[in-house]
C-alpha cells in the first residue's frame, strides 16, 4: 500500500469514528435510574463538579451558546435533576446546583465512564506503548488540523469543503 493509499485509510478512519461518535451521542443513555442523552450528562457532571456555576460560565466552559445550554438546563430542571437558585450577592446571577437526585446521577454517570474507560483499555491491551504513544501522536496532529479549519471557518464564516475536518 502506497502512502496516498494509507492516508486515505487514516481519513476514513477518522470519518468512521467521527460518525459513531455523532451516533453514540444522539442516543438516550441510561445511568443507574436515569436516562439521559450525552448533552444532559455532560451538563450534569459539569454542574457536578463546579457547584454554583452560572449559565453563561457553563456556555462558555463548554463553547456552546448560553441559549443552547439554557434550553438543557430548563429540561434538567424539569427532570429534578438541578435547581438554579438566585445568588445572594448578585440578584441578576443564578447558580446552577445538582439535586440529590442530580448527584446521585452525577456518581452514576461516573461510575457508568469508568466502566467505559477499563472496557476500552482492556481492547488496547494488545497494542505495545509504542504504538499507543504513535497513535497518540497521529491524533494530536489531526486534532490540530481541525482545530485550524475551525479557526479558519469562524474568520470566514464559512467552511472551506464539504467535509473540511482535515
Amino acid at each position: 500500500m502506497n502512502r496516498d493509499e494509507l492516508l486515505m485509510q487514516v481519513w476514513q478512519a477518522q470519518d468512521e469514528a467521527y460518525d459513531l461518535m455523532n451516533e453514540y451521542d444522539s442516543l438516550p443513555h441510561r445511568y443507574g435510574s436515569f436516562t439521559l442523552y450525552q448533552a444532559e450528562a455532560y451538563i450534569v457532571n459539569w454542574i457536578g463538579r463546579v457547584p454554583d456555576i452560572t449559565t453563561t460560565e457553563l456556555a462558555e466552559a463548554l463553547k456552546k451558546t448560553p441559549s443552547a445550554c439554557s434550553q438543557i438546563i430548563r429540561k434538567l430542571i424539569s427532570k429534578g435533576l438541578v435547581e438554579q437558585r438566585q445568588d445572594d450577592s448578585n440578584k441578576r446571577r443564578h447558580n446552577l446546583r445538582l439535586t440529590d437526585s442530580g448527584r446521585q446521577l452525577y456518581r452514576d454517570h461516573i461510575a457508568f465512564n469508568e466502566y467505559c474507560q477499563r472496557q476500552t483499555f482492556a481492547m488496547l491491551t494488545a497494542f505495545t506503548d509504542e504504538q499507543l504513544q504513535a497513535h497518540l501522536a497521529v491524533q494530536q496532529r489531526l486534532n490540530q488540523a481541525y482545530q485550524k479549519d475551525i479557526r479558519a471557518s469562524r474568520r470566514q464564516g464559512i467552511t472551506t469543503g464539504s467535509d473540511s475536518r482535515l
